[in-house]
């Protein structure tokens, strides 16, 4: 476990120290460049450090990268427990209804409206995406047990309960996988999405609308009425 989350720092707002601004240019850096491509002293720079001040915190920059997927891994972790901890109850009830809310809270949560404090999430975006191309690297396998194969199961268990049995085991797992999939283009794709839909900026009245639409679409793909 990370000693302190440099992301929630990050998100939280206020005065960053040293450490915590080489991890944030580090996002900004990578989630633009491969870790192959992405440049130190671009980093330093951003970060407002002294070239060496990366290898001093963390020996180059290989290990700044995976220090980087560690800490987006447990920010990710701790931002998605409560809905985790909302499980337990709707597996124990079995309920369509409660099973159904939670998908849609739970999927619909990934979606950021654009917001000064919240950049840095696409940065996260841009770089699990790129893991997620390349694959078979340490982030990537990171990424996959932590995050990737804990949210895929808790999404096929709400779509097992919430279609009232109607799509059960792999069917049940590659619908969960299409309904996140519906949502993942709205931060992967930003700049796109906007123009497509003649939207000037992707704030809460849009992350509302999108919201709304999902669950209209969640509904008929899970059979469940109004």
């Amino acid at each position: 476990m990370i000693e302190k989350n440099h992301i929630a720092k990050i998100v939280s707002g206020g005065e960053l120290d040293a450490r915590t601004r080489i991890i944030k240019a580090g996002l900004e850096e990578f989630a633009m460049c491969s870790p192959k491509a992405a440049r130190t002293r671009e980093i330093a720079a951003r970060a407002n450090v002294n070239h060496a001040a990366i290898n001093y915190y963390f020996r180059g920059k290989n290990e700044l990268y995976m220090e980087i997927a560690r800490h987006i891994s447990e920010y990710i972790q701790d931002y998605t427990s409560e809905y985790y901890e909302r499980s337990k109850a709707v597996y124990a009830s079995k309920s369509p209804e409660d099973a159904f809310n939670l998908l849609v809270d739970f999927i619909t949560s990934r979606i950021c409206a654009e917001r000064e404090n919240t950049k840095i999430f696409r940065c996260i975006v841009l770089i699990i995406t790129r893991e997620e191309l390349y694959q078979r690297t340490k982030a990537f396998d990171l990424f996959f047990r932590e995050v990737f194969a804990p949210s895929i199961d808790l999404t096929q268990r709400l779509v097992e309960i919430a279609s009232r049995g109607m799509y059960g085991g792999l069917e049940a797992r590659i619908v969960a996988e299409m309904l996140m999939g519906q949502v993942h283009m709205f931060n992967s794709a930003r700049t796109g999405t906007k123009s497509i839909n003649g939207w000037s900026v992707f704030g809460e009245p849009e992350v509302a609308e999108v919201r709304r639409i999902f669950m209209l679409l969640a509904r008929k793909v899970l059979n469940l009425s109004k």
